[in-house]
Protein backbone atom coordinates (compact mmCIF):
# COMPACT_ATOMS: atom_id res chain seq x y z
CA UNK A 1 0.00 0.00 0.00
CA UNK A 2 1.52 3.38 -0.64
CA UNK A 3 1.82 5.57 2.57
CA UNK A 4 2.33 9.40 2.92
CA UNK A 5 5.07 11.40 4.07
CA UNK A 6 3.60 14.07 5.33
CA UNK A 7 4.86 14.78 9.06
CA UNK A 8 2.12 13.74 11.57
CA UNK A 9 1.69 17.17 12.69
CA UNK A 10 1.40 18.56 9.09
CA UNK A 11 -1.42 15.60 8.51
CA UNK A 12 -3.04 16.63 11.42
CA UNK A 13 -3.50 20.33 11.61
CA UNK A 14 -4.67 20.32 8.01
CA UNK A 15 -7.22 17.24 8.51
CA UNK A 16 -8.81 19.44 11.55
CA UNK A 17 -8.51 22.61 9.76
CA UNK A 18 -10.73 21.11 6.70
CA UNK A 19 -12.69 18.78 9.04
CA UNK A 20 -13.77 22.27 11.10
CA UNK A 21 -14.60 23.88 7.85
CA UNK A 22 -16.66 21.56 6.38
CA UNK A 23 -17.78 19.17 9.04
CA UNK A 24 -18.30 20.06 12.37
CA UNK A 25 -22.54 20.35 12.04
CA UNK A 26 -23.79 20.74 15.44
CA UNK A 27 -26.05 17.74 15.66
CA UNK A 28 -27.72 15.63 18.42
CA UNK A 29 -29.89 12.88 19.12
CA UNK A 30 -33.24 13.53 21.68
CA UNK A 31 -32.71 10.06 22.64
CA UNK A 32 -29.08 10.42 23.66
CA UNK A 33 -29.52 13.72 25.41
CA UNK A 34 -28.96 12.06 29.15
CA UNK A 35 -26.49 9.70 28.42
CA UNK A 36 -23.09 11.18 30.40
CA UNK A 37 -20.00 12.55 28.22
CA UNK A 38 -18.24 15.34 27.23
CA UNK A 39 -20.79 18.24 26.53
CA UNK A 40 -18.79 19.16 22.89
CA UNK A 41 -18.91 14.99 21.66
CA UNK A 42 -23.07 15.18 22.53
CA UNK A 43 -22.89 17.48 19.14
CA UNK A 44 -19.74 17.34 17.32
CA UNK A 45 -17.06 14.14 16.21
CA UNK A 46 -14.61 17.47 16.17
CA UNK A 47 -14.13 16.62 20.37
CA UNK A 48 -13.29 12.52 19.47
CA UNK A 49 -10.96 13.81 16.65
CA UNK A 50 -9.19 16.05 18.82
CA UNK A 51 -8.49 13.21 21.26
CA UNK A 52 -7.27 10.56 18.65
CA UNK A 53 -4.84 13.61 17.45
CA UNK A 54 -3.81 14.21 20.75
CA UNK A 55 -2.27 10.92 21.42
CA UNK A 56 -3.39 10.30 24.57
CA UNK A 57 -7.26 9.12 24.42
CA UNK A 58 -6.39 5.38 26.13
CA UNK A 59 -6.11 7.77 29.19
CA UNK A 60 -8.86 9.46 28.59
CA UNK A 61 -11.49 7.08 27.70
CA UNK A 62 -10.66 5.66 31.12
CA UNK A 63 -10.82 7.81 33.02
CA UNK A 64 -14.35 9.12 31.70
CA UNK A 65 -15.46 5.73 32.61
CA UNK A 66 -14.45 6.06 35.93
CA UNK A 67 -16.32 9.37 36.40
CA UNK A 68 -19.13 9.23 34.33
CA UNK A 69 -20.22 5.40 34.33
CA UNK A 70 -20.79 2.74 32.20
CA UNK A 71 -21.99 3.96 29.13
CA UNK A 72 -20.20 7.49 28.10
CA UNK A 73 -20.45 9.51 24.49
CA UNK A 74 -17.49 9.98 22.58
CA UNK A 75 -19.53 11.67 19.47
CA UNK A 76 -23.17 11.84 18.12
CA UNK A 77 -24.11 8.17 17.70
CA UNK A 78 -20.64 7.02 19.32
CA UNK A 79 -20.80 5.53 22.58
CA UNK A 80 -17.89 3.48 24.64
CA UNK A 81 -19.22 0.78 26.88
CA UNK A 82 -17.29 -0.30 29.94
CA UNK A 83 -19.03 -3.60 31.05
CA UNK A 84 -18.00 -7.17 30.67
CA UNK A 85 -21.25 -8.69 30.34
CA UNK A 86 -21.36 -6.38 26.82
CA UNK A 87 -18.12 -7.93 25.16
CA UNK A 88 -20.01 -11.24 24.35
CA UNK A 89 -23.27 -9.55 23.05
CA UNK A 90 -20.64 -6.70 20.73
CA UNK A 91 -18.03 -9.24 19.30
CA UNK A 92 -19.03 -12.70 20.60
CA UNK A 93 -18.73 -15.58 17.91
CA UNK A 94 -22.00 -15.53 15.74
CA UNK A 95 -22.46 -11.44 16.98
CA UNK A 96 -24.54 -9.76 14.14
CA UNK A 97 -22.89 -6.57 15.14
CA UNK A 98 -20.91 -5.64 11.99
CA UNK A 99 -17.62 -3.22 11.86
CA UNK A 100 -18.23 0.49 12.33
CA UNK A 101 -17.26 3.20 9.17
CA UNK A 102 -14.14 4.06 10.75
CA UNK A 103 -12.98 0.55 9.36
CA UNK A 104 -13.75 2.45 5.52
CA UNK A 105 -10.37 4.33 5.89
CA UNK A 106 -8.27 1.13 6.33
CA UNK A 107 -8.83 0.05 2.51
CA UNK A 108 -6.25 0.26 -0.03
CA UNK A 109 -7.57 -1.67 -2.96
CA UNK A 110 -8.16 0.01 -6.20
CA UNK A 111 -11.59 -1.07 -6.02
CA UNK A 112 -13.87 -1.22 -2.85
CA UNK A 113 -14.42 -5.27 -2.93
CA UNK A 114 -10.35 -5.36 -2.35
CA UNK A 115 -10.81 -5.15 1.26
CA UNK A 116 -8.69 -6.85 3.79
CA UNK A 117 -8.94 -8.50 7.09
CA UNK A 118 -8.69 -5.91 8.94
CA UNK A 119 -11.10 -3.21 6.91
CA UNK A 120 -13.67 -5.80 5.83
CA UNK A 121 -17.06 -4.54 7.65
CA UNK A 122 -19.48 -7.36 6.59
CA UNK A 123 -18.98 -10.63 9.14
CA UNK A 124 -20.24 -13.27 6.05
CA UNK A 125 -16.78 -11.54 3.52
CA UNK A 126 -14.88 -11.17 6.67
CA UNK A 127 -15.30 -15.13 7.24
CA UNK A 128 -14.71 -16.48 3.75
CA UNK A 129 -11.30 -14.17 3.77
CA UNK A 130 -10.32 -15.43 7.14
CA UNK A 131 -11.25 -19.52 6.19
CA UNK A 132 -8.69 -18.82 3.53
CA UNK A 133 -5.60 -18.25 5.03
CA UNK A 134 -6.81 -19.29 8.97
CA UNK A 135 -4.38 -22.47 9.05
CA UNK A 136 -1.72 -20.91 8.21
CA UNK A 137 -1.39 -18.69 11.03
CA UNK A 138 -2.50 -21.39 13.76
CA UNK A 139 0.19 -22.48 16.69
CA UNK A 140 0.91 -25.40 14.93
CA UNK A 141 2.34 -24.00 11.20
CA UNK A 142 3.88 -21.28 13.16
CA UNK A 143 6.24 -22.95 15.57
CA UNK A 144 7.90 -23.98 12.25
CA UNK A 145 9.43 -21.12 11.64
CA UNK A 146 11.18 -20.57 14.48
CA UNK A 147 14.48 -20.56 12.87
CA UNK A 148 13.78 -17.31 11.04
CA UNK A 149 12.73 -16.10 14.45
CA UNK A 150 16.74 -17.56 16.07
CA UNK A 151 18.33 -15.96 12.89
CA UNK A 152 16.62 -12.50 14.04
CA UNK A 153 17.40 -12.88 17.88
CA UNK A 154 21.67 -13.81 16.64
CA UNK A 155 21.32 -10.74 14.84
CA UNK A 156 19.51 -8.68 17.66
CA UNK A 157 22.12 -9.67 20.43
CA UNK A 158 24.92 -8.99 18.24
CA UNK A 159 23.66 -5.40 18.42
CA UNK A 160 22.77 -5.39 21.90
CA UNK A 161 26.20 -7.10 22.80
CA UNK A 162 28.16 -3.70 21.27
CA UNK A 163 25.71 -1.16 22.96
CA UNK A 164 26.32 -3.31 26.54
CA UNK A 165 30.42 -3.01 26.03
CA UNK A 166 29.26 1.25 25.10
CA UNK A 167 26.95 1.69 27.83
CA UNK A 168 25.02 3.27 25.56
CA UNK A 169 21.40 4.30 25.80
CA UNK A 170 19.35 2.88 23.60
CA UNK A 171 15.71 3.53 21.94
CA UNK A 172 14.18 0.31 22.92
CA UNK A 173 11.16 0.91 21.22
CA UNK A 174 13.39 1.22 17.53
CA UNK A 175 15.25 -1.53 18.26
CA UNK A 176 11.80 -3.92 19.10
CA UNK A 177 10.25 -2.71 15.72
CA UNK A 178 13.49 -3.78 14.03
CA UNK A 179 13.32 -7.14 15.18
CA UNK A 180 9.84 -7.33 14.55
CA UNK A 181 9.99 -5.90 10.88
CA UNK A 182 13.09 -8.51 10.06
CA UNK A 183 11.09 -11.47 11.69
CA UNK A 184 8.07 -10.58 9.51
CA UNK A 185 10.34 -10.40 6.30
CA UNK A 186 11.79 -13.95 7.19
CA UNK A 187 8.71 -15.50 7.95
CA UNK A 188 6.58 -13.87 4.93
CA UNK A 189 9.13 -13.59 2.50
CA UNK A 190 12.02 -15.55 3.62
CA UNK A 191 13.80 -12.42 3.45
CA UNK A 192 14.62 -9.96 5.86
CA UNK A 193 14.39 -6.34 5.39
CA UNK A 194 17.61 -5.25 7.25
CA UNK A 195 16.74 -3.28 9.68
CA UNK A 196 19.32 -5.35 12.15
CA UNK A 197 21.84 -4.40 10.57
CA UNK A 198 22.62 -1.30 11.21
CA UNK A 199 19.43 -0.01 13.10
CA UNK A 200 18.31 2.18 10.23
CA UNK A 201 14.44 3.27 8.87
CA UNK A 202 14.99 0.96 5.65
CA UNK A 203 13.18 3.62 2.82
CA UNK A 204 11.50 5.61 5.98
CA UNK A 205 9.46 2.36 6.66
CA UNK A 206 8.75 3.03 10.27
CA UNK A 207 8.13 6.88 9.75
CA UNK A 208 5.97 6.32 6.72
CA UNK A 209 4.07 2.98 8.01
CA UNK A 210 3.33 5.40 11.45
CA UNK A 211 2.32 8.54 9.36
CA UNK A 212 0.00 6.32 6.93
CA UNK A 213 -1.72 4.81 10.00
CA UNK A 214 -2.12 8.09 11.64
CA UNK A 215 -4.29 9.65 8.64
CA UNK A 216 -6.16 6.23 8.39
CA UNK A 217 -7.42 7.01 11.95
CA UNK A 218 -8.45 10.78 11.63
CA UNK A 219 -9.96 9.91 8.09
CA UNK A 220 -12.31 6.91 9.86
CA UNK A 221 -13.91 9.74 11.95
CA UNK A 222 -15.48 11.53 9.04
CA UNK A 223 -15.52 9.24 6.36
CA UNK A 224 -17.25 11.82 4.33
CA UNK A 225 -13.44 12.54 3.64
CA UNK A 226 -12.35 9.87 2.28
CA UNK A 227 -11.98 10.57 -1.26
CA UNK A 228 -9.89 13.62 0.01
CA UNK A 229 -7.54 10.65 2.06
CA UNK A 230 -7.13 8.87 -1.67
CA UNK A 231 -6.15 11.97 -3.09
CA UNK A 232 -3.72 12.85 -0.45
CA UNK A 233 -2.46 9.01 -0.62
CA UNK A 234 -2.11 9.78 -4.40
CA UNK A 235 -0.31 12.95 -4.79
CA UNK A 236 2.32 11.64 -1.74
CA UNK A 237 2.97 8.75 -3.35
CA UNK A 238 6.42 8.25 -4.73
CA UNK A 239 9.66 5.80 -3.91
CA UNK A 240 9.73 5.70 -0.28
CA UNK A 241 5.50 4.82 -0.11
CA UNK A 242 5.38 2.18 -2.63
CA UNK A 243 8.45 0.12 -0.67
CA UNK A 244 6.67 -2.41 0.95
CA UNK A 245 4.35 -2.82 -2.20
CA UNK A 246 7.27 -2.77 -4.50
CA UNK A 247 9.25 -5.15 -1.93
CA UNK A 248 6.15 -7.57 -1.87
CA UNK A 249 5.85 -7.71 -5.18
CA UNK A 250 9.15 -8.68 -6.37
CA UNK A 251 9.63 -11.06 -3.35
CA UNK A 252 6.35 -12.73 -4.72
CA UNK A 253 7.43 -12.68 -8.18
CA UNK A 254 10.26 -14.61 -7.15
CA UNK A 255 8.43 -17.05 -5.38
CA UNK A 256 6.10 -17.63 -8.40
CA UNK A 257 9.42 -18.91 -10.31
CA UNK A 258 10.73 -21.19 -7.89
CA UNK A 259 9.56 -24.41 -7.38
CA UNK A 260 6.80 -24.72 -4.72
CA UNK A 261 7.97 -27.26 -2.64
CA UNK A 262 6.25 -27.33 0.74
CA UNK A 263 7.99 -30.54 2.31
CA UNK A 264 11.19 -28.97 1.27
CA UNK A 265 13.93 -29.42 4.55
CA UNK A 266 13.47 -26.54 6.99
CA UNK A 267 10.66 -23.64 7.18
CA UNK A 268 8.89 -22.76 4.26
CA UNK A 269 8.27 -18.67 4.01
CA UNK A 270 4.19 -18.09 4.26
CA UNK A 271 4.18 -16.50 0.56
CA UNK A 272 5.27 -19.46 -0.83
CA UNK A 273 2.27 -21.42 1.07
CA UNK A 274 -0.37 -18.28 -0.36
CA UNK A 275 0.88 -19.18 -3.87
CA UNK A 276 0.58 -22.88 -3.77
CA UNK A 277 -3.13 -22.48 -1.94
CA UNK A 278 -3.75 -20.45 -5.30
CA UNK A 279 -2.50 -22.88 -7.51
CA UNK A 280 -3.87 -25.39 -5.78
CA UNK A 281 -7.25 -23.67 -6.51
CA UNK A 282 -9.16 -25.05 -3.45
CA UNK A 283 -12.84 -24.90 -4.16
CA UNK A 284 -14.11 -21.82 -1.83
CA UNK A 285 -10.56 -21.05 -0.63
CA UNK A 286 -9.43 -20.08 -3.89
CA UNK A 287 -6.57 -17.48 -3.72
CA UNK A 288 -6.35 -14.55 -6.33
CA UNK A 289 -3.77 -12.04 -7.11
CA UNK A 290 -4.64 -10.10 -4.82
CA UNK A 291 -5.13 -12.67 -1.95
CA UNK A 292 -1.71 -13.17 -2.58
CA UNK A 293 -0.59 -9.59 -2.95
CA UNK A 294 -2.75 -8.20 0.13
CA UNK A 295 -1.72 -11.14 2.95
CA UNK A 296 1.49 -11.21 2.57
CA UNK A 297 1.75 -7.22 2.52
CA UNK A 298 -0.73 -7.04 5.27
CA UNK A 299 1.78 -9.07 7.49
CA UNK A 300 4.20 -6.43 7.03
CA UNK A 301 1.56 -3.51 8.03
CA UNK A 302 0.13 -5.07 10.48
CA UNK A 303 2.75 -7.53 11.97
CA UNK A 304 5.89 -4.53 13.11
CA UNK A 305 3.79 -2.31 14.89
CA UNK A 306 1.98 -4.43 17.25
CA UNK A 307 4.34 -7.21 18.00
CA UNK A 308 6.99 -4.30 18.38
CA UNK A 309 5.12 -1.89 21.12
CA UNK A 310 4.10 -5.58 23.17
CA UNK A 311 8.12 -6.52 24.07
CA UNK A 312 8.52 -2.93 24.73
CA UNK A 313 5.80 -3.47 27.04
CA UNK A 314 6.72 -7.01 28.26
CA UNK A 315 10.58 -5.14 29.21
CA UNK A 316 9.49 -2.40 30.44
CA UNK A 317 6.67 -3.64 33.38
CA UNK A 318 9.33 -6.64 33.86
CA UNK A 319 12.64 -4.65 34.50
CA UNK A 320 10.69 -1.88 36.39
CA UNK A 321 9.58 -4.18 39.04
CA UNK A 322 12.84 -6.15 40.64
CA UNK A 323 10.49 -8.80 42.35
CA UNK A 324 8.91 -9.56 39.51
CA UNK A 325 12.41 -9.50 37.55
CA UNK A 326 14.08 -11.85 40.09
CA UNK A 327 11.32 -14.52 39.83
CA UNK A 328 11.56 -14.72 36.18
CA UNK A 329 15.17 -15.00 36.28
CA UNK A 330 14.51 -17.87 39.19
CA UNK A 331 12.22 -19.99 37.14
CA UNK A 332 14.88 -19.65 34.36
CA UNK A 333 17.30 -21.21 36.10
CA UNK A 334 15.20 -23.66 37.70
CA UNK A 335 14.25 -24.91 34.87
CA UNK A 336 17.67 -25.43 33.51
CA UNK A 337 17.14 -23.41 30.06
CA UNK A 338 19.62 -20.53 31.20
CA UNK A 339 22.91 -22.61 29.34
CA UNK A 340 20.62 -23.15 26.20
CA UNK A 341 21.71 -20.25 23.48
CA UNK A 342 18.22 -20.22 22.14
CA UNK A 343 15.29 -21.30 23.44
CA UNK A 344 12.05 -22.80 21.83
CA UNK A 345 8.74 -21.77 22.11
CA UNK A 346 7.58 -24.93 23.75
CA UNK A 347 10.31 -25.02 26.38
CA UNK A 348 8.98 -21.01 27.32
CA UNK A 349 5.58 -21.93 27.35
CA UNK A 350 6.29 -23.91 30.29
CA UNK A 351 7.50 -21.21 32.21
CA UNK A 352 4.32 -20.37 34.06
CA UNK A 353 5.21 -17.37 35.77
CA UNK A 354 7.17 -15.93 33.04
CA UNK A 355 3.66 -16.36 30.77
CA UNK A 356 2.06 -14.50 33.48
CA UNK A 357 4.10 -11.79 33.30
CA UNK A 358 4.08 -11.82 29.78
CA UNK A 359 0.12 -11.59 30.31
CA UNK A 360 0.32 -9.08 32.83
CA UNK A 361 2.09 -6.69 30.52
CA UNK A 362 -0.28 -6.70 27.62
CA UNK A 363 -3.09 -6.47 30.01
CA UNK A 364 -1.50 -2.92 31.32
CA UNK A 365 -0.56 -2.29 27.63
CA UNK A 366 -2.83 -3.92 25.04
CA UNK A 367 -2.04 -2.89 21.56
CA UNK A 368 -4.91 -0.25 20.20
CA UNK A 369 -6.15 2.48 22.24
CA UNK A 370 -9.04 3.42 20.74
CA UNK A 371 -12.65 1.79 20.97
CA UNK A 372 -13.04 -1.40 18.42
CA UNK A 373 -16.21 -0.20 17.11
CA UNK A 374 -19.41 -1.88 15.90
CA UNK A 375 -22.83 -0.76 14.37
CA UNK A 376 -26.17 -1.97 15.85
CA UNK A 377 -28.17 -4.39 13.85
CA UNK A 378 -31.65 -4.37 12.49
CA UNK A 379 -33.97 -4.21 15.58
CA UNK A 380 -31.45 -2.41 18.22
CA UNK A 381 -29.91 -3.72 21.39
CA UNK A 382 -29.98 -2.95 25.11
CA UNK A 383 -26.72 -2.41 26.41
CA UNK A 384 -26.24 -1.78 30.33
CA UNK A 385 -29.93 -1.17 30.38
CA UNK A 386 -29.89 1.72 27.72
CA UNK A 387 -31.88 1.23 24.22
CA UNK A 388 -29.60 1.84 21.25
CA UNK A 389 -31.42 2.18 17.51
CA UNK A 390 -29.93 0.24 14.86
CA UNK A 391 -26.95 2.02 13.11
CA UNK A 392 -25.62 3.69 16.31
CA UNK A 393 -21.79 3.31 16.40
CA UNK A 394 -20.54 1.16 20.06
CA UNK A 395 -17.49 0.34 21.02
CA UNK A 396 -15.54 -0.84 23.55
CA UNK A 397 -11.38 -0.03 24.60
CA UNK A 398 -9.33 -2.63 25.44
CA UNK A 399 -7.69 -0.21 27.89
CA UNK A 400 -10.82 0.34 29.46
CA UNK A 401 -11.34 -3.16 29.93
CA UNK A 402 -8.38 -4.73 31.14
CA UNK A 403 -8.35 -1.16 33.59
CA UNK A 404 -12.23 -2.51 35.05
CA UNK A 405 -11.78 -2.92 38.36
CA UNK A 406 -14.80 -5.27 39.07
CA UNK A 407 -13.07 -7.37 37.07
CA UNK A 408 -9.34 -7.10 37.59
CA UNK A 409 -9.51 -5.76 41.47
CA UNK A 410 -8.88 -2.53 42.92
CA UNK A 411 -5.32 -2.61 42.15
CA UNK A 412 -5.66 -3.15 38.20
CA UNK A 413 -3.89 0.07 37.58
CA UNK A 414 -0.89 -2.38 39.19
CA UNK A 415 1.46 -4.54 37.26
CA UNK A 416 0.73 -8.33 39.20
CA UNK A 417 1.43 -11.26 37.60
CA UNK A 418 0.38 -13.31 40.19
CA UNK A 419 -3.29 -12.41 39.30
CA UNK A 420 -3.32 -15.02 36.28
CA UNK A 421 -2.13 -17.64 38.39
CA UNK A 422 -4.30 -17.19 41.65
CA UNK A 423 -6.32 -20.11 41.76
CA UNK A 424 -10.33 -19.10 41.97
CA UNK A 425 -10.27 -20.04 46.09
CA UNK A 426 -7.33 -17.84 46.52
CA UNK A 427 -7.52 -14.19 47.12
CA UNK A 428 -11.04 -14.66 47.32
CA UNK A 429 -11.75 -14.91 44.00
CA UNK A 430 -14.55 -17.02 42.64
CA UNK A 431 -14.99 -19.24 39.77
CA UNK A 432 -16.72 -16.95 38.01
CA UNK A 433 -14.23 -13.86 38.83
CA UNK A 434 -11.58 -15.76 37.57
CA UNK A 435 -13.35 -16.52 34.14
CA UNK A 436 -14.02 -13.27 34.04
CA UNK A 437 -10.72 -11.72 33.91
CA UNK A 438 -10.02 -14.19 31.13
CA UNK A 439 -12.69 -13.17 28.92
CA UNK A 440 -12.30 -9.34 29.42
CA UNK A 441 -8.50 -10.04 28.47
CA UNK A 442 -8.34 -9.14 24.63
CA UNK A 443 -4.99 -7.56 23.65
CA UNK A 444 -5.13 -8.58 20.18
CA UNK A 445 -9.31 -8.03 19.95
CA UNK A 446 -12.00 -10.17 20.71
CA UNK A 447 -14.19 -12.93 18.96
CA UNK A 448 -14.22 -13.68 15.50
CA UNK A 449 -11.99 -10.61 14.81
CA UNK A 450 -9.32 -11.20 16.89
CA UNK A 451 -5.68 -10.39 15.06
CA UNK A 452 -5.04 -13.29 12.75
CA UNK A 453 -1.08 -12.27 13.80
CA UNK A 454 -1.66 -13.16 17.30
CA UNK A 455 0.07 -16.31 17.38
CA UNK A 456 3.32 -14.89 15.33
CA UNK A 457 3.33 -11.91 17.86
CA UNK A 458 3.32 -14.41 20.66
CA UNK A 459 5.92 -16.92 18.92
CA UNK A 460 8.38 -13.58 18.29
CA UNK A 461 7.27 -12.72 22.37
CA UNK A 462 8.02 -15.88 24.22
CA UNK A 463 11.56 -16.35 21.82
CA UNK A 464 12.81 -13.03 22.53
CA UNK A 465 12.28 -12.20 26.03
CA UNK A 466 13.72 -14.95 28.13
CA UNK A 467 17.15 -14.38 26.22
CA UNK A 468 17.31 -10.71 27.48
CA UNK A 469 16.02 -11.61 30.71
CA UNK A 470 18.86 -13.92 30.82
CA UNK A 471 21.82 -12.17 29.41
CA UNK A 472 20.63 -8.54 29.88
CA UNK A 473 20.22 -5.54 32.67
CA UNK A 474 18.27 -3.22 31.66
CA UNK A 475 18.07 -0.16 32.69
CA UNK A 476 14.90 2.60 31.63
CA UNK A 477 16.33 6.26 31.43
CA UNK A 478 15.34 9.24 30.00
CA UNK A 479 17.07 10.64 26.78
CA UNK A 480 19.81 12.35 29.16
CA UNK A 481 20.51 9.51 30.54
CA UNK A 482 18.64 10.24 33.89
CA UNK A 483 16.04 7.54 35.64
CA UNK A 484 12.47 6.76 34.27
CA UNK A 485 10.27 8.15 36.90
CA UNK A 486 7.34 7.10 34.40
CA UNK A 487 4.94 4.34 36.46
CA UNK A 488 3.68 3.22 32.74
CA UNK A 489 5.67 3.39 30.05
CA UNK A 490 5.43 6.59 27.61
CA UNK A 491 3.84 6.12 24.64
CA UNK A 492 1.21 7.39 21.93
CA UNK A 493 -1.54 6.69 21.00
CA UNK A 494 -3.37 7.13 17.50
CA UNK A 495 -4.71 3.64 17.37
CA UNK A 496 -1.40 1.88 18.42
CA UNK A 497 -0.14 2.95 21.22
CA UNK A 498 3.26 3.01 20.40
CA UNK A 499 6.22 3.19 22.59
CA UNK A 500 7.72 7.10 22.78
CA UNK A 501 10.69 7.59 23.76
CA UNK A 502 11.52 4.59 25.49
CA UNK A 503 15.05 4.80 26.18
CA UNK A 504 17.11 2.30 28.30
CA UNK A 505 20.83 1.36 29.26
CA UNK A 506 21.94 -2.06 28.33
CA UNK A 507 24.48 -3.75 30.25
CA UNK A 508 25.71 -7.42 30.33
CA UNK A 509 24.71 -9.77 33.16
CA UNK A 510 28.07 -10.94 35.17
CA UNK A 511 26.32 -14.70 35.45
CA UNK A 512 24.87 -14.55 31.81
CA UNK A 513 26.05 -18.22 30.61
CA UNK A 514 26.78 -16.39 26.95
Amino acid sequence: MALITLSPFTLGAGFIFLAVIGLSIFRQASWSKTIPGPWLAKFTKLWYLWQIYRCDFHWTNINLHRERGKIVQLAPGWFSIDDPDALKIIYGHGSQWAKGEWYDSWNFGSHPDQTNLFSERNNARHSVMRRKVASMYSMSALVSYEPYVDNCIGLLQRQLAKFASERSIIDVGHWMQCYAFDVIGEITFGERFGFLDEGKDINKLIQNLDVGMSACSYFGVFTGLLPLQAIIFKLTNNEDSNYVQRFTERRVAITRSQKLDLQEDGPVYMAKKFIHAQEKGDGSKTFTDWDVKLNAGANIGAGSDTTSLSLSSVLFYIYRHPRCLERVRKELENSGLTSHSQLSFQQVQKLPYLQAAIKEALRMHPGTGLPMWRVVPEGGAIICGQYFPAGTNIGVNSWVAHRNQTVYGADADEYRPERWLEAPADEGITGDKSKAIEQSFMPFGIGARTCIGKNISLLETNKLIPILIRDYDIEFVTKDGEPERSKYMPARNRWFVKPDNLYARITRRQSSAN
